[in-house]
């Protein structure tokens, strides 16, 4: 029973938990596979429609304008209920 071992363990799960996102709480993320990927040491989100890796590192905006507006992937469908849900948002956090 060596204790080295242990603490080798614990420091590699430090190491893993450093990069974790906080708390997914945008419904952007239904539209990105669930784990993210490392892509030259950043951490990735991958579109499930084209399999575009974005920078998730200064939160979510570049997710939403690429479902919105970049990935041709996207059924209309899809993204006019995105683009719908965006707007109730919008109006919501607006109102006072």
């Amino acid at each position: 029973m060596s204790t080295s071992g242990g603490s080798e363990s614990a420091d590699s799960m430090d190491e893993d938990t450093s990069q974790v996102p906080h708390a997914r709480r945008s419904k952007v993320w239904e539209h990105y596979e669930v784990d993210l990927v490392v892509v030259d040491g950043d951490l990735k989100a991958v579109c499930k429609y084209c399999g575009g890796q974005l920078h998730t590192k200064f939160g979510t905006s570049s997710l939403r304008t690429h479902i919105a507006e970049a990935c041709r992937s996207i059924q209309d469908a899809c993204r006019k209920r995105f683009l719908l849900n965006m707007k109730k948002n919008i109006r919501r956090s607006v109102c006072v």
